[in-house]
């Protein structure tokens, strides 16, 4: 289960309740698959970013399909990669 607490933060709880802080980098839609992913990441270990689909309802799920994997690399490696970010980092 997810909740967005804001903009930028989400909170995750996994199956034994236990709650865990994530800053979002970004949001991202593949129109084509009807899917929506978040990047996250914690404060703590920043460089690590993570990949999630989520549903409309908050629901998080962890992305396993390759093909899904390597776009979700593309588009994180573009997103670090775009002038305007980088101005902003």
């Amino acid at each position: 289960m997810a909740k967005i607490l804001n903009d930028n933060e989400i909170q995750i709880i996994d199956d034994e309740g236990n709650e865990y802080l994530y800053n979002i980098l970004f949001t991202y839609e593949n129109e084509e698959r009807g899917c929506q992913y978040v990047f996250i990441y914690d404060k703590v270990n920043p460089s690590d970013v993570y990949v999630m689909k989520y549903s409309d309802n908050g629901e998080l799920f962890e992305v396993t399909d390759e093909e899904e994997l390597e776009e979700a690399d593309e588009v994180l490696a573009a997103y670090e990669e775009d002038p305007k970010i980088n101005d902003i980092k």
